[in-house]
This record gives structure tokens, sequence and C-alpha cells, in this order.
């Protein structure tokens, strides 16, 4: 992983970031032989970091691409503070402030809920510079009351998990509140069914998470995890008419916190803002970190969308598949994942 420390409107943040490429498992920048090949920056939902697209980076299909991931403020490896206001305007000026510093001028976004959000407003904010926005799970015009308390129930547990310990936080206690936060969140994105790949992922998350929680540290995950959510407002008319790429909205047919009419209401008002390309797509029984749990499904989805953007001739061929490998790989073997029933699922 590599680390890339930015000057922002709102101080500096140190991001964490990984690429990688059809011929290279992870690189500090695309090397030149590459960058004609299409460029994917994938953004991540809350709570878990840019780990939890192993599933995308591990694909021979997506690896025709190169795939760009980054940890968000105040998640995983990323360092700084995230700040009051912090919301996806900011969150999408980082996005291209970030691929600017990688000298990457033009790219793809595929984002997953939060993520989704994030790359909506970076295609509003950034239009020359986006090519197209595909979303796993959009979050709804507006947060519904419901699901704001929710979220705030789980911040609640973390907060009261983090002030045992002498601040340190007691995720390594056997009734550890922090652990009863992660179970919520776990609830939200998976439904809390088991899920051997999100169970690895969310182990090597929690690791990242660490101990030490000061007061900024505990006002910055109450903006990123809640306020973020709960404080926005929906998207203007006039601010989605500056969209001038493809949307993809893709719902996840067992997500608890929204259902398919909310991303109608999205796809609607991006119509009727007069974005050409937009349509909706289900995945029948995936919750709402569908990406992780349902892989096969919205990898191939997402694959056949950018081979409908993109000029052929632009995409590599497939890699051969002992020549795939995740960044996380070796991280993710630790914390439980057993490889072999990847390589099964994949056949």
């Amino acid at each position: 992983m590599y680390e890339t420390t930015l000057k922002t409107a709102t101080g500096k943040i140190t991001f964490s970031y990984v690429i990688s490429t059809p011929t290279q498992t992870a690189v500090k920048k695309i090397p030149k032989s590459e960058r004609g090949a299409p460029t994917i920056v994938f953004l991540h939902p809350v709570y878990i970091g840019k780990v939890i697209y192993h599933p995308q980076f591990s694909d021979r299909q997506l690896r025709r691409f190169n795939l760009v991931a980054l940890d968000l403020r105040c998640h995983a490896k990323t360092s700084g503070r995230a700040g009051p206001g912090y919301g996806r305007e900011v969150a999408a000026r980082d996005v291209a402030q970030f691929m600017a510093s990688l000298d990457i001028a033009q790219y793809h976004i595929f984002g997953m809920s939060m993520g989704g959000c994030i790359g909506i407003q970076t295609a509003i904010l950034f239009p020359a510079n986006v090519k197209s926005v595909f979303v796993v799970s959009s979050l709804p015009l507006t947060e519904p009351e419901d699901v704001a308390a929710g979220r705030q129930e789980i911040y609640d547990c973390w907060e009261e998990g983090a002030k045992n310990n002498g601040g340190k936080g007691d995720l390594k206690a056997a009734d550890s509140a922090m652990r009863d936060a992660f179970t919520g969140a776990a609830q939200l994105s998976v439904n809390g069914e088991q899920n051997d790949m999100f169970d690895a992922i969310l182990a090597r998350s929690i690791e990242l998470l660490g101990d030490k929680w000061s007061r900024e540290r505990l006002e910055d995950w109450q903006v990123c995890t809640v306020d973020f959510f709960t404080l926005r407002k929906a998207y203007t008319i006039e601010a989605l008419s500056k969209i001038q790429c493809p949307i993809r909205l893709l719902h996840c047919g067992a997500d608890i916190a929204y259902p398919l009419e909310t991303t109608e209401e999205v796809a609607n008002r991006l119509r009727i803002a007069g974005v050409r390309d937009v349509s909706v797509q289900q995945i029948a029984g995936a919750p709402h970190f569908g990406a992780v749990t349902h892989p096969r499904e919205i990898n191939a989805l997402f694959h056949a969308f950018i081979l409908s953007i993109v000029p052929p001739t632009s995409v590599p061929p497939m890699p051969a598949r002992d020549r795939i490998q995740s960044p996380w790989l070796n991280d993710l073997k630790k914390c439980g994942l057993d490889p072999d029933s990847e390589s099964e699922e994949e056949e």
C-alpha cells in the first residue's frame, strides 16, 4: 500500500491507496505502458476501507483495467481530520485532488453506498474528469429517519466502548460495546448473515481501527458515520444537470435499509436533470454491501458496463488467472479467508 499527503481546503490529509494494473498487483503509479487502459477508482462504503474491494481486485475481468482504491477520511490507514461539515462535496474534492496527484486526468468510478454518493458528487463537480459512475446500493435522496436512528445507535455503542480502558477502547473485551457496534454495522451491511469473505474483511477493518480513541477522533467518527448521511440534502436538478457521463445504479434486492423505490427516485431525478444515460439494475438476494457478497454477478455487470463505454482497442486481453492476485490477499488470509474456497467460487 502507498500514501500521498495532500493539502486540502480543510487541512492536510494523508491518503492510503493502492493501484493494481493488468500486469502488476500493487504499484505507486500506473506505468506509462499501461496508461492506455481504462482507469477505475473504487470508493468504499462507511465503516470499512478500501479492503472491501478485494473481490474486485482479484477478478480477471476487472483486472483488464487499471484499478485504484483509496481509504477515505477517517477510514482504515488514511490519517487526518474529517472536520465539521465533512460530506459528499468535501469527499468529492478529495477524490479529484487525489486522482490529479497520480496524474490521472480521466477515470470511471465504482462506488458502493457512501462511495456511490461521493461518486455522483464527483461527476457533478468534475464532469470533465469522470467518464462514468457505477453505484452499488445508492443512498436515497435523503436519509430515512429509521435508518438515521440506526446509524446513530451504532455510533453510540462505539463511543461507549471507546471511552473504556483509559480511552483506548474495549475492542478486545468479551463484552465489548465497540464490537456491538460492529454487529450493528454487519446487520446494516450484510443483514447480519455469515459470509466468509465479509467476515475476513470486517476482521481486518477492526484491526486497522486500532486503539487510543481521543475526543477529536470520536468527533470525526460521528461526522463520517452519522452526519455524512443524516445532514445531506437531496441533489438539486441544477447540480445533477452538470453530469456528462453514463450512470448505472445497482440496487441490491435484499437491502434492509433502502428499497428499490429510493434508487428509482435517484434515477428519475437524474433523468429530469437531463443526464442522458441512466439505468437501474437489481441483484436479487444481495444485501447492502452486495459487491462483497455477490461479486461474480456485480463484477460481470460492471465489466459489461465499462466495455459498452470505452473503445475496444483500449482494453487489454484477459490476463492469465495465475497472474492475478489481490493486494489484500495476505492480510485477509491472516484474518481467516480461505483462498481455495474463493477459487472454487470463481469456477
